[in-house]
């Protein structure tokens, strides 16, 4: 087994807000903080809540960073929504997990997929899987190179603009955190009987964080 400490000092370094811009110096540093506080390592399996013992939780946590045995299964335990980053590498057995990959890890425009896993394959857990250095964090400083991109692709340019523009409050997020948090409480708007956890992985140390929803 590999060692599962995770140092609060590297993973506080790692966890910046890109494109720092309006937010100012004072503004971002003050979020830096307040977000790494409401992240839970989980090093042991004892740092685990009570509350997500014998779920499909625990059994994600201590897969991914305690690195268990595997167990076999016959039937998907949960459901896992992330982003599309490729440095998002999950240590999971076979047919544990659907996976959902949607760019900021954002929940609307897979609102039918969601659905679908838990209306049709009785999905009773999600894990919501955001990360810390997230391309969608501040995604104005993408601007150019996207509407660039579409019209090498062939775009007229006004047309690039204008789906830019429909599509940044869509994707768009300004605190990795609190957005995982937000989105948390609309999917268990849309699915109240379903256990809908908040997780944060961290690129660095390649290890997953519970949010810590109460102290938000």
């Amino acid at each position: 087994m590999r060692d599962t400490q995770t140092g609060g000092e590297s993973l506080n370094r790692q966890f910046k807000l890109k494109g720092k811009g309006s937010q100012g110096r004072g503004k971002s540093r003050r979020h830096k903080q307040s977000d790494y506080s409401l992240l839970l390592p989980i090093v042991r399996k004892e740092d685990l809540p009570e509350e997500y013992r014998h779920t499909a939780i625990e059994d994600l946590l201590l897969y991914h960073n305690l690195n268990y045995p595997f167990d076999s299964y016959n039937r998907v335990e949960m459901l896992v929504l992330t982003c599309i980053d490729h440095r998002i590498m999950l240590n999971l057995p076979n047919n544990f997990s659907y996976i959902i990959r949607n760019s900021g890890a954002k929940i609307d425009n897979v609102k039918f997929a969601v659905s679908f896993a838990v209306a049709v394959a009785k999905i009773k857990t999600i894990a919501l899987i955001g990360h810390m250095d997230c391309m969608m964090l501040n995604i104005e400083r993408h601007k150019t190179g996207f509407i660039k991109g579409l019209e090498e692709q062939g775009w007229k340019r006004h047309r690039a603009e204008k789906f830019f523009k429909k599509m940044q409050p869509v994707f768009g997020i300004k605190n990795v955190v609190r957005s995982l948090i937000d989105d948390a409480a609309k999917l268990r708007s849309w699915y109240p009987k379903t256990l809908i956890v908040p997780v944060c992985y961290s690129e660095k140390e390649k290890k997953l964080y519970l949010v810590k929803e109460d102290r938000a």
